[in-house]
């Protein structure tokens, strides 16, 4: 009896304590935020967005950049797929 009461509290000790734990997730904005701010660092100027293009098997990116009061993109990498 006193191996079955033990083995149950063992059960249920083990059950709640794994309930408990909450699962790791990324958080997405804080990625990009820091990304947009890493090439704002090395380029010196505010980027506002990242866009890649990919075309005929060339992926460009590109960074938004405020200029004049406008919006301009200005291209930063271009690599062909293999």
């Amino acid at each position: 009896m006193k191996k079955l009461l033990l083995l149950l509290v063992f059960l249920i000790g083990t059950l709640t304590s794994v309930a408990q734990v909450k699962p790791k997730t990324k958080n997405i904005d804080k990625d990009a935020n820091v990304k947009m701010d890493s090439l704002s660092k090395v380029y010196n100027k505010k980027v506002f967005s990242i866009m890649k293009i990919t075309k005929n098997d060339t992926i460009k990116t590109y960074i938004a950049v405020a200029k004049d009061d406008k919006l301009t993109y200005e291209l930063i990498s271009s690599k062909r797929i293999k």
